[in-house]
This record gives structure tokens, sequence and C-alpha cells, in this order.
């Protein structure tokens, strides 16, 4: 079997998101950032959802669009951008109130004209909604390929009063950084609170936190230990202080005036970063939240305390009694100032239950922690997305990298490798580099784009290229415009296409301005090829090229009309090619004319195209056996005489591959996309020695098939190949239409 690895998905994320003063938005950014640690070469995307006083906040880089809550033309311009991205996922934040429309209504609308499998996170589920709420749950339910919730207690809610099937609903904990083990009065000394037994909560003020429940059970607990002191951390609720003011922090202002608690009680009237965050939560002793709304099903002040440690003390709502059972922490009924007093002095007096509760608490913290909570859902997502795929071939999953990687140094990515060990000491070429460039592309990692295109820079001269670099870095021979050339030219031309990041497309320009006008000084039919399918990548993805783009089809032309010369001069009834013989990279011709004919609906060019690909085809097919039987570098195959069979390079499964790929965009006829995966097999045995040529182990390419069986050796280019191969493949994916690999390969 084929070794390939499940892809770690993109995903982007559409929620309330930082600076926005939001408890959801708060949650996205230290989920995403977690995630972000695991999956480094595929960073969470971030569409924010705005209200009318955020809208002039400033996001940071990772948000690549904004949606205004109630206007829904956004939504529309999101719909679009997504459905035509290469994004496995969308994950939706869900809370009523966050989303524009009666009830929040337009998720709905959005996730009906969304063509991308979603999951849906529950921040809130209702156990008496209204009629038209209900309707909205049931829709994300059935929408969603997996819906998330932080407790068990809601996931029994969902089935009970929603009917959602069990094995739909994922159960993952809010997540809490990795807090240390640490004593409340080491931290103490940085907030000047040394000396004082200190509780805390820290919201979002608004009524709903029951903070003058706190307050007022607070005399008792004074009266006994006069160096109390109860600080309640955060500003007012943007959405409270929009429509009420301060009202609520003036009315608590005075309880503490008539309680006489001005010493006692500490308002700490602003938003805290992450680390004021937790340095607060470490200084204390304890920690209350006196919530006033019983199905409350998540709270991140809570989980924070939990997750270092702390003995807390909590009202009775759905998220706090599943949290804190266990001995975990202590319940007391909602809007009860008298059961908040007995907990806390029952606390303060008996020390070792309130050490066994913040052991048990910090037990429970080290399960909750991001990183771990980040792990459930990239699993999540990956057992989504495997659900969401096609059960029949589609090529969706690419193979692994790890090859790649072990070939490639700080200078690029080396020629030669004896059995699996890479050989530093033969060196690099441009040739290689080039192809790795593209696979790097495909695969979305930056790093590897980095590497193989600065590589290619420093061989160039005057827009002429060295081909061969020795492993102490110097290079060898000369620059010129060999087939190598025409690779680089191809290579990155797909990087100015895709466009990895603003420096790396800049750099990209630079040098393929430079190399631009050497195009019509090619001579070679493969450098001819190679620079085709460059610049029919450019023409079809409308790159503009600055003081160049007059020319690009001019020069297409040009260039095609060089391999339309040879193949009139050389072919005749039963010899249809460019040359009076086969070497390597045979098909790379034929498919260069027909990514022209793609692009100029050239019917004359098309049809030398098609001719020379399936003429070849036949030339290459083995009836007897059922396969392809590629040209054999121990001879080649000149006209007239016999062909060699051996030794079969894997190169030429990937250029016939990529040819029959281009010969079906062109023609729709689905036999070129048979015969496109029958030359991909060709890696797996399906092979005149039907042996596969795939090292699972390693995720190498043996490098070719001998009379004697396989090459153990693993090359650059073997491995190159099989990338290029299952790229172009992808390409033509019907559930995967708008991949980087069809910008590459779907030339229109």
């Amino acid at each position: 079997m084929i070794r390939v690895q499940l892809k770690k998905p993109r995903v982007v994320y559409i929620s309330t998101y930082i600076p926005r003063k939001c408890g959801i938005a708060t949650f996205t950014k230290d989920l995403t950032n977690a995630l972000n640690l695991l999956n480094p070469e595929r960073q969470a995307e971030i569409i924010a959802l705005d209200s009318p006083e955020s809208e002039s906040l400033v996001y940071p880089w990772e948000v690549s669009h904004r949606i205004r809550q109630q206007d829904w033309s956004d939504y529309e311009r999101v719909l679009h951008y997504l459905n035509r991205s290469n994004v496995d996922l969308i994950v939706v934040q869900h809370e009523f109130g966050i989303w524009g429309g009666t009830d929040g209504e337009f998720v709905v609308k959005f996730l009906e004209k969304l063509k991308k499998p979603c999951v849906v996170v529950f921040h809130t589920v209702l156990s008496t909604p209204t009629t038209h709420q209900r309707e909205i749950m049931n829709y994300l339910c059935r929408r969603a390929g997996a819906v998330v919730v932080m407790l068990q207690a809601v996931a029994d809610l969902l089935r009970r009063e929603y009917g959602v099937d069990p094995s739909k609903v994922a159960v993952i904990h809010h997540g809490v950084p990795d807090f240390p083990r640490q004593s409340p009065e080491e931290a103490k000394p940085r907030l000047k609170l040394e000396g004082r037994i200190v509780m805390s909560s820290i919201n979002l003020l608004s009524e709903s936190k029951g903070i003058e429940y706190a307050i007022s059970a607070l005399p008792p607990v004074v009266e006994k230990y006069p160096n109390f002191l109860y600080l309640v951390v955060g500003e007012t609720h943007p959405n409270v202080l929009r429509q009420e003011g301060e009202q609520y922090r003036a009315k608590l202002k005075k309880l503490v005036q008539e309680k006489g608690l001005q010493s006692s009680v500490q308002f700490i009237d602003r938003y805290l970063s992450l680390d004021e965050l937790i340095l607060y939560i470490q200084a204390s002793d304890y920690y209350i939240t006196p919530y006033l709304n019983p199905e409350q099903a998540a709270s991140g002040s809570l989980a924070y305390a939990m997750g270092a440690g702390k003995s807390c003390i909590s009202t009775s709502y759905f998220y706090a009694r599943e949290m804190l059972r266990g001995g975990r922490g202590i319940i007391v009924p909602l809007r009860n100032s008298s059961a908040l007093s007995h907990a806390l002095l029952e606390l303060i007096e008996k020390p070792n239950k309130r050490h066994l509760i913040e052991r048990r608490a910090y037990s429970q913290g080290r399960l909750m922690t991001w990183h771990r909570v980040a792990l459930n859902y990239l699993e999540l997502f990956t057992n989504v997305l495997a659900q969401s795929a096609p059960t029949h071939d589609s090529f969706d999953v690419p193979p692994t990298l790890d090859y790649v990687r072990t070939l490639t140094t700080r200078l690029g990515i080396l020629e030669h490798s004896s059995l699996k060990i890479p050989q530093e000491s033969q060196g690099y070429t441009v040739d290689d580099n080039a192809k790795a460039l593209i696979v790097a592309l495909c695969r979305e990692n930056r790093f590897l784009v980095r590497c193989y295109l600065m590589f290619i820079i420093q061989a160039e001269q005057n827009g002429l290229l060295y081909n061969d670099r020795s492993a102490n870095g110097e290079w060898q021979g000369k620059p010129d415009v060999g087939d190598w050339w025409g690779k680089a030219f191809w290579a990155i031309s797909c990087l100015v296409t895709i466009r990895p990041s603003p420096l790396l497309y800049k750099k990209g320009i630079q040098l393929l301005l430079k190399m631009y006008p050497h195009l019509l000084n090619l001579s070679s039919p493969r450098s001819v090829s190679y620079a085709l399918l460059g610049l029919c990548v450019l023409d079809s993805n409308q790159v503009m090229l600055p003081g160049i783009e007059n020319t690009l089809r001019e020069n297409i032309n040009e260039l095609a009309k060089k391999l339309t010369i040879l193949f009139s001069s050389s072919a005749s009834n039963n010899w249809q090619w460019f040359e009076n013989y086969l070497t390597y990279d045979n098909a790379r011709l034929p498919q260069a004319l027909l990514a022209v004919a793609r692009v100029s609906k050239n019917s004359d060019i098309q049809k030398i195209g098609i001719g020379s690909l399936d003429w070849l085809i036949h030339e290459l097919f083995d009836q007897e056996y059922g396969c392809f039987s590629f040209i054999g570098c121990n001879g080649w195959y000149f006209r007239g005489k016999p062909k060699a069979i051996f030794d079969q390079q894997p190169v030429e499964a990937d250029a016939m591959a990529e040819a029959c790929v281009a010969a079906f965009l062109v023609t729709k006829d689905e036999k070129y996309l048979n015969l496109a995966k029958k030359a991909f097999t060709w890696y797996d045995g399906d092979n005149i020695l039907h042996q596969s040529l795939i090292d699972s182990r390693s995720g190498g390419i043996f490098d070719g098939l001998t009379p004697s069986g396989r090459n153990r050796n693993e090359g650059t280019e073997s491995v190159l190949s099989y990338h290029l191969a299952f790229f172009s493949l992808q390409s033509v994916n019907i559930f995967n239409p708008t991949s980087i690999s069809s910008k590459l390969w779907q030339c229109n």
C-alpha cells in the first residue's frame, strides 16, 4: 500500500476575536495559539465577528476578514472567499448574541451556503429555548460534522432536549494555561498584597456575575479576619457599558460603602492581559464565581482558577457543578450570601480541607491545559474530515514529507543518496531544487519554500543559472539556459502564483524578471517545455508581472512554435515525436503543448499535443502486463531500434501522469484520467516487475527498476517525482477543485 499521512488541516475559525473584550474572543485566541504550536505549517486563520462597538478595532495579522454582525453582505463576501479557498474545515463559535439576525439566524443562512465541512462549538446551550432558538440549534447540530461542548451535562442536554446523536457530540474542556504549582505568597508581593487573605473574581462585569452576593457575604468574614481582601477584577462588559453605563459598578461600590467594606473590597477596573490575569489568580487564596444563571455552560474564569489549583467557591450553575464535583471545590445555592459566608469561613478555618481541594483542582487542571485541549480539537478535526471525505479514489491525502526533509540541508536539497543515506559529498543541483520548490509550495511548507528558493536565487547570474553546486557551496561550470533553467522558471512561476508570503513573492518576482529576457534563447525541447509550463501557470492565473504583461502570450506562442516546428520536422506516420529518440521526462513535451492549448484555445497545438501523447502512450503501455513500461535509461529508445526496457526511472511515471492530466483537462476524456492514475500506480507495483518502489519506512522512492529488481538507492529526483505526480492528480480531484495544486496544473 502507498504510505500516506493524514494532513493536518487548514482551519478557519469564525468567532469574536481579540482585542474585542469578550470571553469567546479570548477563548478562540488561546485555542488557536495552542493549535498553531501543533500545526505550525498551517497557522489558524480567523474571521472576526464584529459588533457595532467593535467595528473600529484593529485586529492582529491572523484575522483575514471581518463580518459586521448585522450586515449580510459581509457574510456573502466571506462565503465567496471560503467556498473558493483551499480551506479544509470551518470552526464556528456559537452563542446567541454574536451572530446577526433574529436570535442570530444569520449563522443558519451562512452555513446553508457554505460548501465546506464545519465544526460548531457551543458556549451556551439553552434548556428552555424559544421555538426559533430551538430551530437554529437543531439546524446547527444537523449541519455540523461535530459539535463541541465543554461539559458532559451539556452533551446530555443536547441528547435529551434536542435529540442530537451522542456520537456527534465531543466533550472537550475549556482550556487553561499550564500553571506551575505555586503558593499565593510567592505572587502577592508583586501586587503589594503581602499579609492579606485574598479572594478574587475576574470577569467582564455584568449583573449576571452576582458580585453583590459575594460582597454581602463578607461582613462575617472580615469581622473575624480583618486582613481579608476581595478583589473584583475586570472592566464592565462592553455591551453593558453601551446600554447602561457603569450603573452596576456604582451599585456595587455603594453596597461596599453601606457595609463598611471599603478596606476589604478593591475594584480593578481594567481589562487584564493574559500575564496579568495569571498573576492575579496566582496571588489569590480563594476564587469565587457567584454567578446567577444556572444554565451557564462554560466559565473560562473558573477553569483558569482550577488550572492554578485554587480553592474555588461557586454558585450552582452547569459548569461549576460538573467541574467542582468530587471534592474539587464548594458549591452553594444561587443568590445566597449566607451560604457563601459559611463556605469561605470553612475553607479559611480548615486548611487541610482547603489544601485537599487545591490538590484535586490542580490535578483536574492538568487535564485541561491548552496543549491537551488542542490535541483533542486536532483529533476531532481529523475525524470530521475523514468522515466527510469521499470513499473512492480521490488522491486527497499527500505522501509524507519526511524523506524530503531528510535530503534537505541548510543549502538546499541534495542530489543523491546511497540506499537511503543522503550523500552530501555529491552536492546539489538547481534541477532538483526547482522541483523541490514546487513540492514545498503544494505542501504549504514555507520553511522549505524559502530554502529552495534561496538556492535558485544564489545560482542566478545575469538571468542565467548555474546547475551544479558542490558540498561546500561552490558553483560548478558556467551559468546557462539548460533544462535546469526551464525547471527553475517553472518553479518560480508557481511561487509567484501561490504567493506564500509577501517577502518570498517579492524575491520570486525579482528573479523571474531577471530570467524572463532569456526565454527565447531556449533551444532544448525539454527546457522549452518546462518554461512553457511556467508561462501557462502565470497566464492562467492572471499573474501580473510589471513591464512584461503584454509579452507573456507572445512568448508562449513563440516557444510553442519551437516545439511544433521540431515535431513537424521529425514526425512520420509511425514516429509521432519531436526528436529521433526518446530519453528522459519524455511526456513533458506533449504536456507543455496541451497546457498552451488550454490557455490559448489553439486547436492546431492541441492536435499535436494529443497526437504525440497518444503515440507515446502506445509506445510505453505494455498490453501484456497491463501497465506502463517506461523507457529505460540503459540504452534509451532510438528511432528504428529496440526500446531499452531497463533501467526504468520514476521521473517517467510522473511526467506521464502529469501529461495525461493535461490531456484530460483539454479533452474531458476520462480515459486520460484513468491513464494518469495508471501511471501513478506504477510507483506502487503496477509495473512489469510487480514491485513497489515506495519505501514505507523512510517515505522515499527507490531509484528505478533494473533487470534484477529495484534500484535500492532512494535519490532526490525519485521522491520528488512521486510528490509531483500526486499533486497533479489531486488537481483534478472534483472534491477539492480550489486547492493549490489546481492553480499549478489546471491552466485555464
